[in-house]
């Protein structure tokens, strides 16, 4: 094989000596895989190596020549079967520690899941259903139900703080097992509280009232006077009654409270709005034994949401009203609790209507949602009194801070607290929403327009989960006579557009569009069908010009010279020039009365307010629609700025607060620069929201807030700075907007 020090191929292989056999016999062996060295040569013996790279085995193996060659050829088998069995061995531990790593992984996501499923039934006293647990597990739809027992057995069975019962087919946590007795055993303790007002503080209880109810009817009672060290709040005085001499050497807190505890001993209190009566008594117990309350508690107010769904109100005296239940003798502790006793008997038989049997299932009632799981709220409500009542937009963020919904409000406290609040009306959409909401921040804006359009910007930019695509836009529509072709058609449009079609709108909705055009077709004879016409009088013509509400052109029924007449006539009538329509309808509606023909008659008389109604937003708002070039100034709610809102050729093109003369100059400049250049020109999808938003104010009257000032031109607005920056001033005083002289 030649010199000893120069290795050379054999079969391109590099050949290495190993130290396998006695001294001075070493024998040449096939390298590992990966493994090159120097050769004199040939250089390095892989591609992609330059020069001598170390070799892994042992440093002083040298290749020998002249080797026999079946001698090696056996210790080379049997040393690659030594080096296969060490990267075999190699790759086992590897893949032994990985398995090892991902078990535990797995392991610690059981334990997770064990555990948010645990504090999910420590909050549903009758347990739930395994498709309850499964959807707060897995996100996907139409899962299989073999699967998810088989899961839920694995996942739960084993711990011992859960439970299946297999007869109602629920999973409930065993901490709640002593819960599940039927309602007839259980004694129960309608209560009520005076006090100072001066929150739930231990010590501010003045009075102390309580009512046994067993089996369904109303037993022994309770009452006492509580000194609170303290004076009583004049409202209070006031609204019960009770004054300072009155609890003056009655019972402290910690005297009376135990008396109270004996009293209720194993029963459940109820109470109207029983977080405000069972906070104080906690507070109380935690005064006086440095402990919490250990009683459960049913609120008549939540099972009134729940029972009597009609009710707008739910104080207790209207509760008790609906119910025909008598209630004298309001704000003092024991009528009170007598109230609520007699409230609570009456919804017990309801309960029982509709398979309440348990007391685990009236707990559970009471705080389910109207699709029968728990509304849970995780927004402290103390964060509601921070919210401002004013206009504004608000987000709400996920447990880790990530948006879930942007909303807009008139009143922004108000309309958060209406998330957290377990209403009737909650869709299933909406509750999901308030499941997963752990925080909201919010923007005030200082006018509801403002607030729109900000709303509408941040969804598209932002793209939230539970915003749905344009949902949150207003609904309106327009009707448009087109300009194309001999025979001039009446449409409904969601927009408007910068052609040179006459508009009527805006609409409440499409559907309001709709039901005017029927009319106005039907009226003047005009044509509201799709697409190009060729008349012939081959042509069958649709039902419109079948029945008569249609001239029907596409039958070659009307020559164009008359369809021209008809539009004409429908023009001269949104302008008012022609009142002939409104005349003769009229007439007509007097001639079915006087034949008693009293429906035919209410019929002519709603297309004569609907005509009416299309010519009167056509007097007040053909500016906006036909020039499509306006102003809106709008005061903010602090009357500290107002609020500017450039429309040209239909998109708004520009928003500014304006709070000096400057603000108001640059906004100018912007609107004579750009006049010309947005003319003509289709409106961008990105446009119509804002477009549609103001539409859709305009619509609703609410042009009444501010000022509307029509630009005829580029220049229009120039030449009204000095009015606009006097506007501008006036908008921030108190008192009525002021007025622009020859506005439309």
């Amino acid at each position: 094989m030649g010199d000893p020090d120069r290795l050379l191929p054999v079969q391109r292989r590099v050949f290495r000596a190993l130290p396998l056999l006695p001294c001075r016999c070493r024998l040449l062996l096939p390298a590992l895989p990966g493994d090159a060295r120097a050769d004199a040569q040939h250089g390095a013996r892989r591609r992609g190596s330059a020069g001598a790279v170390p070799c892994t085995l042992d440093a002083r193996l040298r290749a020998v020549p002249r080797a026999a060659p079946a001698r090696a050829r056996a210790v080379r088998g049997a040393a690659a079967d030594g080096a296969g069995t060490v990267l075999r061995r190699a790759a086992r531990h590897r893949d032994a520690r990985e398995g090892a790593r991902r078990a535990h992984q797995a392991q610690g996501l059981l334990q997770l899941l064990r555990q948010r499923l645990y504090e999910y039934l420590t909050d549903r006293p009758a347990g739930a259903t395994p498709e309850e647990l499964l959807d707060l597990v897995f996100a996907a739809q139409g899962r299989d139900p073999e699967f998810g027992a088989r899961f839920l057995a694995t996942l739960l069975g084993a711990d011992p703080r859960f439970r299946f019962d297999a007869e109602d087919g629920r999973w409930r946590a065993r901490v709640h097992d002593a819960l599940a007795r039927p309602l007839a055993d259980v004694p129960f303790v309608a209560v009520d509280l005076e006090t100072t007002g001066d929150g739930p503080a231990g010590s501010g209880i003045i009075e102390i009232g309580a009512v046994r109810v067993e089996g369904g009817r109303l037993g022994e009672s309770f009452v006492t006077f509580v000194d609170p060290g303290r004076a009583i709040h004049p409202f209070v005085v006031r609204l019960t009654g009770i004054t300072d001499a009155m609890v003056a050497g009655a019972p402290t807190i910690a005297e009376a409270l135990p008396r109270f505890l004996a009293f209720a001993r194993d029963g459940v209190l109820v109470a109207h709005n029983a977080a405000f009566d069972a906070g104080h008594l906690d507070a109380a117990q935690r005064l006086v034994a440095g402990r919490p309350l250990d009683l459960r508690a049913l609120c008549t107010l939540k099972l009134a949401r729940r029972l009597m769904p009609e009710l707008r109100r739910r104080a207790l005296d209207a509760v008790a009203g609906a119910l025909g239940i008598g209630a004298a003798g309001r704000h003092r502790a024991l009528p009170d609790a007598r109230i609520a006793a007699e409230i609570f008997t009456v919804f017990l038989e309801r309960a029982a209507g509709r398979g309440i049997a348990r007391l685990d299932q009236l707990l559970d009632f009471q705080q389910s949602a109207v699709d029968g799981r728990p509304f849970v709220v995780h927004v402290p409500r103390a964060r509601l009194a921070e919210v401002p009542a004013t206009p504004g937009v608000y987000h709400l963020l996920d447990r880790e801070g990530r948006l879930l919904y942007v909303g807009k409000a008139v009143r922004l406290r108000e309309r958060l607290a209406s998330y957290f609040t377990n209403a009737r009306g909650h869709s299933a959409r909406v509750l999901d929403l308030i499941r997963h909401t752990h925080d909201f921040r919010t923007t005030e804006t200082g006018s509801e327009l403002a607030a729109a359009l900000l709303e509408a910007r941040q969804i598209r930019a932002l793209k939230p989960s539970y915003n749905r695509q344009r949902k949150h836009l207003p609904r309106v529509g327009f009707l448009k006579l087109t300009d194309r072709g001999r025979y001039p058609r009446l449409a409904v449009t969601r927009r408007l557009a910068a052609d040179r079609a006459t508009y009527l709108g805006p609409f409440r909705s499409l559907e309001a569009a709709e039901r005017a055009q029927a009319v106005l077709g039907r009226v003047f004879g005009l044509r509201t069908c799709a697409g190009r016409l060729a008349p012939s009088p081959e042509v069958t013509p649709c039902l419109s010009g079948q029945v008569g509400a249609c001239t029907a052109p596409c039958a070659a029924r009307v020559a164009e010279a008359a369809y021209g007449r008809q539009v004409d006539g429908f023009l001269a009538f949104l302008d008012g020039r022609d009142g002939s329509v409104l005349e003769a309808l009229a007439a007509r509606r007097d001639r079915l009365a006087a034949a008693l023909r009293f429906e035919a008659a209410g019929g002519v008389q709603r297309d004569l307010d609907l005509l009416e109604g299309v010519r009167r937003r056509r007097r007040t708002l053909s500016w906006v629609v036909t020039r499509q070039n306006f102003v809106v100034l709008l005061p903010t709610a602090a009357r500290d700025a107002a609020h500017l809102y450039a429309v040209l050729g239909g998109r708004l093109a520009l928003e500014a607060r304006i709070t000096a003369t400057a603000d108001l100059a640059a906004a100018v400049a912007f609107v004579r620069q750009r006049f010309a250049a947005y003319q003509d020109v289709p409106l961008r999808r990105e446009e119509v929201d804002g477009t549609t938003i103001l539409a859709a104010w305009l619509r609703d009257g609410r042009a009444n807030d501010g000022i509307l000032l029509p630009l005829n031109g580029p220049d229009a607005i120039v030449e009204r700075f000095d009015e606009l920056a006097v506007t501008v001033r006036d908008l921030r005083l108190p008192g009525p907007l002021p007025a622009i002289d020859d506005l439309a």
